[in-house]
């Protein structure tokens, strides 16, 4: 490696350093958003295949420009399918964060993690009219990502028991996937159910 090579390497993460929330950022790829789109949307289809549950693959990003959707890839029958890749992350624990207090987590309760993802998969479900390049004969599926501390898998399971999700206009799917989980050395999510519209 060159001294350029290490300037420039160095540069770069103090880059990513000060674009860093510090908060919740486990999926965030601060200087390059839609890697980050790509690299949660191929974690979903890992975590899937790992148990037998895959439906998707050969992930490719669309790029700002030619979204939505974020990201597109085939089904077993070779058919696209949309991918559009969501954050939920509580902007007050980000804010808190920022300034010092790094363990004011946010509160999720039951009430308020349905109400998030229903919003979320509303406003992406809004986007499927605007998607580019379609139609996409496989599916549109809303894909839903968070780091945050208080929503451990059995915390979300337990949340989610029993509800449905309104289903927007053309989506097919809808998932929550969660951070890294020491418990199940793994990445997990649940598969959100929509209801027929």
């Amino acid at each position: 490696m060159t001294p350029e090579d290490e300037k420039e390497i160095a540069a770069l993460m103090r880059a990513a350093l000060a674009k860093s929330r510090g908060y919740a950022g486990f999926y965030t790829w601060a200087t390059d958003r839609d890697l980050e789109e790509w690299g949660v949307t191929n974690t979903l289809r890992e975590s899937l295949e790992s148990n037998g549950e895959a439906f998707f693959s050969d992930i490719k990003r669309r790029g700002r420009g030619n979204d939505p959707p974020d990201c597109e890839a085939v089904d077993a029958e070779g058919k696209r399918i949309a991918i559009e890749a969501t954050e939920l992350v509580c902007p007050d624990a980000i804010q808190a964060y920022k300034q010092g207090h790094v363990y004011d987590w946010a509160d999720w309760t039951k009430d308020r993690l349905i109400a998030s993802l229903e919003e979320r998969i509303a406003t992406k479900g809004a986007r499927y009219a605007k998607l580019k390049d379609a139609p996409y004969e496989g599916g549109y599926v809303v894909l839903i990502y968070t780091d945050e501390p208080m929503l451990p898998i059995d915390t979300v399971r337990k949340f989610l028991d029993g509800h449905t999700f309104r289903k927007p206009e053309g989506v097919t799917r809808a998932f929550l996937l969660l951070s890294y989980d020491p418990q199940s050395q793994g990445y997990p999510y649940v598969d959100l159910p929509l209801d027929r519209g």
